[in-house]
C-alpha cells in the first residue's frame, strides 16, 4: 500500500508549483515555497477536517506561504528568463511569444497581491469562484468582484507597458 501523502504530493505538486511559479516569477524560490507548502501539509494533514477538498487546502497553505515569503523578502521579485509552458503556448513566432509571455508576466506583477492570486487561481489555475473563495477567506462575491477589478486593472497595465515600447 503506498503512502497517501506520497500520493498527495505526486497529485497536486505541479499545480501548486505552477501557482508559486507565476506568483514569483522564480523557479527556484517557486521550488523553496512548494516544499514549504507540502512540508506543512504533512505536518497538519491528521488536522484536515474535510470542510474544502484538498486541493483547496494545500492551495490556502500554498498562498499563506508565498504571502509569508512576500512580508520577509519585502523586494521586488526576480525575473528568470525560463519559462514553464513555453511549450504549451503554440504561436508561430518564438520571439514574439516570448516577448507577450514576458509582458504577462511584468503585467501580473505589478498587480498587487491579492488580484494577482485571483487571476492565477481562476483563469490560470482554472479553479471554481468557491475553490478561490476558500482559499482567499473571501465570499464568492467578493472573489467576483476582485476578479472582475483584478481583470480590469490587468488590461490597463498591459495596455500602458505597450504603449510604452
Amino acid at each position: 500500500m503506498s503512502d497517501p501523502r506520497i500520493e498527495l504530493y505526486e497529485t497536486y505538486k505541479n499545480a501548486i508549483f505552477l501557482y508559486l511559479y507565476r506568483s514569483t516569477l522564480n523557479k527556484h524560490v517557486a521550488e523553496d515555497l512548494t516544499q514549504d507548502t507540502f512540508l506543512k501539509a504533512f505536518q497538519s494533514l491528521a488536522r484536515f477536517r474535510g470542510d474544502s477538498s484538498l486541493k483547496t487546502w494545500l492551495f490556502k497553505i500554498a498562498r499563506n506561504t508565498y504571502i509569508n515569503y512576500s512580508r520577509k523578502k519585502q523586494t521586488s521579485m526576480e525575473f528568470q528568463t525560463d519559462r514553464i509552458n513555453q511549450q504549451l503556448i503554440q504561436q508561430h513566432d518564438p520571439y514574439k511569444r516570448a516577448d507577450e509571455q514576458s509582458a504577462i508576466e511584468s503585467t501580473l506583477m505589478r498587480l498587487p497581491e491579492n488580484y494577482r492570486t485571483y487571476i492565477i487561481l481562476r483563469d490560470v489555475n482554472d479553479l471554481t469562484y468557491g475553490e478561490v473563495a476558500a482559499i482567499t477567506n473571501e465570499t464568492i462575491g467578493q472573489v467576483k468582484v476582485g476578479l472582475y477589478r483584478a481583470r480590469k486593472k490587468f488590461k490597463e497595465i498591459y495596455r500602458d507597458l505597450g504603449e510604452r515600447e
